[in-house]
């Protein structure tokens, strides 16, 4: 991963904290079931899951500084590490 590890501590520091007001596996179920806005138009739901994580986290501000030395696909492969895994059933 090209992501610096302190940086990669605060995305997982902030997911973490993004658990502690909502139900870790409601809120798995419900993206599973495609329960959420434009849920129709979705290719690719864990990708759709991490970064709708990241903003209920409120990473976005955090994002502008990584894109000095990241990519979208290099924080996407941070994303993965440290949200959970999605499955589409719907």
């Amino acid at each position: 991963m090209k992501i610096k590890p302190d940086h990669l501590e605060h995305i997982k520091t902030a997911i973490d904290e993004l658990w502690t007001r909502y139900d870790k596996q409601s809120l798995i179920s419900e993206y599973e079931k495609g329960n959420f806005p434009r849920s129709g138009k979705v290719k690719d739901l864990q990708m759709r899951f991490c970064f709708d994580l990241a903003y209920g986290a409120g990473l976005n501000k955090f994002f502008c500084e990584l894109y000095t030395y990241l990519d979208d696909t290099h924080i996407y492969t941070a994303l993965k590490v440290v949200c959970p895994k999605v499955e589409r059933k719907y």
